[in-house]
C-alpha cells in the first residue's frame, strides 16, 4: 500500500505515518532544514514509516531530492536505528488523510545547488548504497530541470572523492567496493569536503582552510610514515 496519495495538487497520508528529518540537516552549516513552527522546510531525502493492520512498517527512504515544505501537526526529537546505527531525527507525525505537503515542487538552479551542497557536506542519508548515489543526483537534476553541461564522470568523480574507505580515509570507497565479491554498497565513510581534503594531503588542506590543523596532520603523517599524494597545485608551485 502506498503511504501517500495525491489530491488537488497535495499529498495526503494514506495511513498513520511518521516522517523523520535527520537532525544534522538542522545542525551546522550549511543548514538543509528550517523549523518554521507550522511547517519544516527541508531537503527531501528523508525517512518514512507507516502502519498496516495496526503494526508499524519498515522505515523506508523518502526520496524527493529537492527542497520541500512539510506541514507540521505534531513533532518531536527522537533516535531511530538505520543500518545498525542510531540516528537523531525530528519525527513528524501524520494521522490518516492529513495533508503532508504540496505536490508541486519549484524548479530551478537552486534545487541543484542544494543537492551539491548536501554532497559536499557529507550529509546524504547513509541508507543510500554507493551505486545509488549517482542515480539520486540525476533525479535531482531532472526535478530541478537543470543541466550543468558536464558529463556524468564529473559527478562520479566528486562522489568518489567524498566517499572513503571506512578504515582508511586516504583510500576511495569505490576502489575497495570494486574489489568485493558481494558488496552491499554500505559501510562507507564520508564527511565535509574540507575534512576529506585535509586527510588526503597536508598541502591541499593548508590552501583549503586551517593551517594549524594541517601542520599537525602533516607532522603526524610524517611520523607514521604515511605517503601523501601530491596535489596538482603543489606541482605548479614547485615548478
Amino acid at each position: 500500500m502506498s503511504l501517500l496519495y495525491a489530491k488537488d495538487n497535495k499529498l495526503y497520508a494514506n495511513t498513520y505515518l511518521e516522517i523523520y528529518v535527520p537532525w544534522d540537516y538542522f545542525d551546522n552549516r550549511p543548514v538543509f532544514a528550517v523549523d518554521q513552527g507550522v511547517s519544516i522546510e527541508t531537503f527531501g531525502l528523508l525517512f518514512i514509516r507507516g502502519t498496516s493492520g495496526g503494526k508499524e512498517g519498515k522505515i523506508q527512504l523518502f526520496s524527493v531530492p529537492s527542497m520541500i515544505t512539510l506541514n507540521i501537526y505534531d513533532s518531536a526529537p527522537e533516535d531511530i536505528v538505520l543500518q545498525g546505527r542510531q540516528v537523531k531525527v525530528i519525527t513528524c507525525r501524520y494521522m490518516k488523510d492529513a495533508c503532508v505537503m504540496n505536490q508541486h515542487i519549484l524548479q530551478g538552479r537552486e534545487q541543484a545547488e542544494w543537492f551539491l551542497h548536501l554532497v559536499l557536506a557529507g550529509k546524504l542519508p547513509r541508507v543510500l548504497t554507493y551505486p545509488k548515489l549517482i542515480d539520486v543526483w540525476w533525479h535531482n537534476l531532472e526535478i530541478a530541470n537543470v543541466n550543468f553541461k558536464v558529463p556524468s564522470i564529473i559527478y562520479e568523480l566528486i562522489l568518489a572523492t567524498i566517499y572513503r574507505h571506512p578504515n582508511n580515509a586516504k583510500q576511495r570507497f569505490g576502489q575497495w567496493y570494486g574489489r568485493q565479491e558481494k558488496p552491499d554498497g554500505h559501510g562507507y565513510k564520508t564527511g565535509k569536503v574540507e575534512d576529506i581534503v585535509a586527510d588526503l594531503s597536508t598541502f591541499s588542506g593548508i590552501i583549503f582552510q586551517d593551517m594549524n590543523k594541517m601542520i599537525t596532520s602533516g607532522i603526524n603523517n610524517t611520523l607514521e610514515g604515511i605517503e601523501e599524494p601530491i596535489s596538482p597545485l603543489e606541482r605548479i608551485i614547485s615548478y
